[in-house]
């Protein structure tokens, strides 16, 4: 029997993912996050697939239904945004934690910054 092939997300459905994220990361609301992450795991499920590569990171499906996850293929070890030199910490901070990824000796954080760009770092457990 051969295997079932499924349509590559088509240009403007990654554009539908790219803009989500923007608009999150410019927004900055809980209700941003929230549309961001189900408006990817739509796109996802659309073409039956559970994760998508961009050049700076990668989108998953999670196992509880509608949502989905962003993973930074960017590793930094400072304490600023590699784009706009933002602090990563502190309470007016303009970056904001996307997803962690937790491991036995560190935590892999994903982080995004209003400037748009998406990094990871290894936090201390």
């Amino acid at each position: 029997m051969p295997a079932k092939v499924y349509p590559f997300p088509s240009p403007e459905d990654q554009q539908v993912i790219q803009t989500a994220i923007e608009v999150f990361l410019t927004s900055q609301t809980g209700r941003a996050r929230d549309t961001m992450l189900k408006t990817i795991r739509a796109v996802l499920d659309r073409y039956h697939i559970s994760k998508f590569s961009f050049p700076d990171y990668v989108v998953e499906a999670t196992r509880a239904p509608g949502y989905a996850v962003i993973r930074a293929k960017k590793l930094i070890t400072g304490h600023k945004c590699p784009s706009c030199a933002e602090p990563l910490y502190g309470l007016a901070s303009r970056i904001r934690i996307l997803s962690v990824q937790e491991r036995r000796d560190y935590h892999l954080v994903t982080y995004g910054c209003r400037c748009g760009k998406i990094f990871a770092k290894p936090e201390e457990c």
